[in-house]
């Protein structure tokens, strides 16, 4: 199983990516700049605030969602309960509570990524041949 979360009974794997209507949910949520955000994500500590987590889910949901509109999900995030969100680390078994690492793919269209903790797309292409750049394990 991939990494991600489980919100009313739908799995959404963690995706951020630098397409528009993840760049828009990323300044929503998080207030901040984008290679900010990219280098705050990379961080345990940091993606387990309230902001970053928040736009992590946005962005997994647009992924999962790819036909919703940008106020749609914003609308989904801004009223779950994270009581209500089951935390999934591929890893290991489903972990209710905790925060698993996200991914990240910033230089793809389309969001496709593999599981692993969130870089900003800084990471070397060699370690991973893909469309898309993602990240490495922490």
């Amino acid at each position: 199983m991939e990494d991600g979360f489980e919100y009313q009974g739908e799995f959404y794997r963690w995706s951020v990516t630098d397409i528009g209507k993840d760049l828009m949910l990323i300044d929503r949520f998080s207030g901040l700049p984008i290679q900010e955000f990219f280098e705050l994500v990379d961080d345990d500590h940091e993606r387990g605030r309230g902001p970053i987590l928040l736009t992590l889910i946005a962005c997994s949901v647009r992924n999962g969602h790819p036909d919703w509109t940008v106020e749609r999900v914003a609308r989904l995030v801004m009223d779950l309960n994270l009581g209500d969100v089951t935390f999934v680390n591929g890893d290991e078994q489903e972990v209710a509570g905790e925060l698993p690492p996200a991914e990240t793919a910033t230089n793809g269209s389309t969001g496709d990524a593999s599981p692993s903790s969130p870089k900003s797309g800084s990471s070397d292409p060699a370690e991973e041949p893909s469309a898309t750049s993602s990240a490495t394990p922490a």
